[in-house]
């Protein structure tokens, strides 16, 4: 079990402070940590898989007015913020494989709830003046942070509970499977009662390990139809992985921050480096220079390079550097901060600009608006989505996992086929639209019809006509809203044929499309994994719907296969302008969330 947890400043103020012993904070053994990194140079772990440093620091005898004490050794493991300057500390006994783990996935979670509050940016503020004085007028680092600091010891010591009983479960789990391979050996001679076993088979584990099976057991090997779900697989949908209702009793879809925050990189490489006690005080005597174009060239480079790694188009990343050139050349740099750094704030900042947040309820209150206006003839207004894309980016896949958000939100959907071209799109949306209809009502029963004689029920509807031409599609469309209309649908879904972004053949059908259909939000779907293609593949979807109508936003699939390489959301909204509203981060119909710009621009920048 760790001991302690603790946050403190560059001139050694403990700002937060946790005993995971439930015992008082022990002062001394962080003013050790501390003395450790004035006083010497860091000694340290160097296994270069571990994000973390780890400080082993010996027990020593002391002696004070004839009284002998004795402190003993603990470990530290600690990160280094940049700005502000803070460090997060985890002490346990001594190293383990058990504990190293503890304590790297505790001081992660420290650190990421940390962020998540403000705390950085409001100590940060008051360090430079911007906060409120103690009544003897000098800064307080923590002023106006009462609030957030109750919340991060609430939240950390939940996280901590929840870390400590995944540690014990597993560990528990280790040596059941340990103890039920010690079995005693039979005596010699014994005659053992022999037992009619059947011919079996054998079973294969994850971990490739095989094991034998007799004929009770064989309902392992059992994959046939009496034992799935009738009429497919939808796999559990856990809804509360998905969003939360508010008190208004709107259905809002999580950050993506809530899913892959485990995935989120600090600058560890960076920021840890020179820790020893001249890299803790050499930054202090940096800052106040004047910038010029020579100073930022190399750090220029160095970042485009980066961002050029991780996808960025190379025209997108030399704007955005060049956009760095134009905020600091001739400024100074604040005070302890380089050039390097200022850069990186810089283009943090015009990262930022760029990648437009998307929020899903401002979204859901422009439905519920509409949907509750009706036309001269008193019939209901639906609203219109229209979802392009280039072939294979899970357009259908998307639409479904929008359409499951809408029904969360009580909103009656009708899905229309308009892509009347590839064959099998129609049945593959008809699969859909089964699902949802079984999610929505689990009395539906597959493969029947609702009292329209249509796949689906009365939440969700499928409006299929066939395959065709273009002309097809555009009858189709009309004749969806229309219908829509009359049924009191609130939400018309309309897929559409994915499509060659570089065939004006291709994509000249669009234009007729849109002005006939007339749908409130066109979004298109990107891939992730297409990289610095996506540029072009934005300009020209955004540029065939003319001059009188652009896309609307951008959903970004399979946000979950590529790491770090989220290069292609800045490039479809550096191309475009258009923001990117949600992401896809997997396969199942609560994968999809709000982009997180905080989150996008943190892994772009590590």
């Amino acid at each position: 079990m760790l001991e302690q947890f603790a946050v403190f400043t560059s001139g050694g103020q403990v700002v937060y402070q946790f005993n995971c012993l439930g015992r008082k904070f022990a002062e001394t053994q962080i003013n050790r940590f501390i003395s450790h990194l004035l006083s010497s140079p860091t000694i340290h772990n160097e296994d270069s898989a571990r994000k973390y440093r780890i400080v082993e620091l010996s027990g020593n005898n002391s002696a004070t007015s004839g009284n002998k004490t004795q402190s003993r050794g603990f470990c530290s493991m600690y990160h280094v913020s940049r700005r502000p300057e803070l460090y997060y500390v985890v002490t346990y006994a001594e190293q383990s494989l058990q504990l190293n783990q503890e304590a790297e996935e505790t001081l992660q979670v420290g650190i990421n709830l940390w962020e998540s509050l403000g705390l950085s940016e409001g100590i940060l503020d008051n360090i430079n003046g911007k906060g409120s004085r103690n009544e003897r007028n000098c800064i307080d680092v923590l002023a106006d942070l009462e609030e957030e600091l109750k919340k991060y010891n609430k939240y950390l010591r939940t996280k901590y509970e929840e870390i400590l009983s995944r540690n014990n479960d597993s560990s528990s789990s280790s040596t059941a499977k340990i103890e039920s391979k010690r079995k005693p050996r039979e005596a010699k001679g014994k005659k053992q009662p022999q037992q009619q076993q059947q011919s079996g088979g054998r079973k294969w584990g994850r971990d490739g390990t095989m094991e034998e099976i007799n004929a009770q057991d064989s309902k392992f090997l059992d994959f046939s139809e009496n034992n799935q779900q009738a009429g497919g697989s939808i796999g559990h949908i856990d809804k509360d992985s998905f969003g939360k209702r508010t008190n208004d009793g709107d259905f809002l879809i999580k950050e993506i921050d809530d899913l892959l925050s485990t995935q989120k990189e600090s600058h560890q490489s960076n920021e840890d480096k020179g820790t020893s006690a001249f890299g803790f005080l050499r930054r202090h005597l940096l800052g106040n220079k004047t910038i010029t174009e020579a100073d930022l060239k190399s750090v220029l480079d160095k970042l485009k390079q980066k961002l050029i790694t991780k996808n960025v188009a190379p025209e997108a990343a030399e704007f955005l550097c060049k956009q760095v050139s134009r905020d600091l050349v001739g400024s100074k740099t604040a005070s302890w901060t380089s050039v390097e750094n200022t850069a990186r704030e810089s283009l943090t900042k015009s990262l930022t600009q760029i990648l437009t947040p998307g929020v899903s309820v401002d979204l859901l209150h422009e439905i519920q608006q509409k949907a509750e206006t009706r036309d001269a003839q008193g019939l209901k207004q639906p609203y219109v989505f229209s979802v392009v894309g280039v072939n294979g980016v899970g357009k259908s896949t998307n639409l479904s996992k929008l359409a499951f958000w809408l029904l969360q939100n009580n909103l009656r959907v009708l899905v229309v086929a308009s892509d009347t071209f590839r064959s099998g799109a129609v049945e593959q949306l008809r699969v859909h639209v089964e699902n949802l209809a079984e999610l929505t009502d689990e009395s539906h029963v597959r493969g029947s019809k609702n009292r329209r004689d249509k796949t689906g029920n009365d939440h969700v509807e499928l409006f299929e006509a066939g395959y065709g031409g273009s002309d097809l599609v555009t009858k189709i469309a009309k004749q969806a809203i229309k219908y829509a209309k009359e049924q009191e649908f609130d939400i018309v879904l309309m897929d559409t044929a994915g499509r060659r972004h570089n065939d004006p053949t291709l994509m000249s059908p669009l234009k007729s499309f849109a002005e006939q259909a007339k749908p409130d939000k066109i979004i298109m779907v990107g891939e992730a994994l297409v990289g610095t293609d996506s540029v072009q593949q934005a300009k020209n979807f955004n540029e065939a719907f003319g001059r009188v109508r652009n896309l609307d936003f951008f959903i970004i699939s399979k946000c979950d296969t590529v790491g770090e390489m989220l290069g292609t959301m800045v490039n479809m909204v550096y191309a475009t302008g258009i923001p990117i509203l949600f992401v896809g981060v997997g396969q199942t119909y609560t994968d999809l969330r709000i982009l997180s710009v905080n989150w996008a621009v943190n892994i772009l920048m590590s």
